[in-house]
């Protein structure tokens, strides 16, 4: 998944928790204002991390408001890709035995 797909994916959580169709979650909307409390957010987060195959570090929850928050915190929580963002695994590619000057 890419932080791309995270605006469909909180879309479908926001109607699976809430029974409610949001339209457009605008980044700037403040969470409470869509009716959504507490339980209902976790609720979401764990459809979010399901969804996206992702783990959200709970020292992030206590800090999302916003639609934006949102999106913000569970983009940071996806898995970099290869050649992207800071903290970047270096893999290393095995070299054949042959090219190693083995006999």
């Amino acid at each position: 998944m890419t932080p791309s797909d995270i605006p469909q994916v909180l879309h479908r959580a926001y109607q699976q928790v809430t029974q409610r169709d949001p339209g457009t979650l605008d980044r700037d909307a403040d969470i409470r204002a869509l009716g959504v409390d507490s339980v209902q957010l976790l609720e979401m987060i764990v459809i979010a991390e399901t969804e996206l195959g992702l783990r959200v570090p709970d020292a992030a929850l206590g800090g999302v408001e916003t639609v934006g928050d949102l999106y913000d915190m569970l983009g940071e929580a996806l898995p970099q890709t290869q050649g992207q963002g800071q903290g970047q695994v270096q893999v290393p590619v095995p070299v054949p035995v042959e090219a190693r000057g083995a006999r």
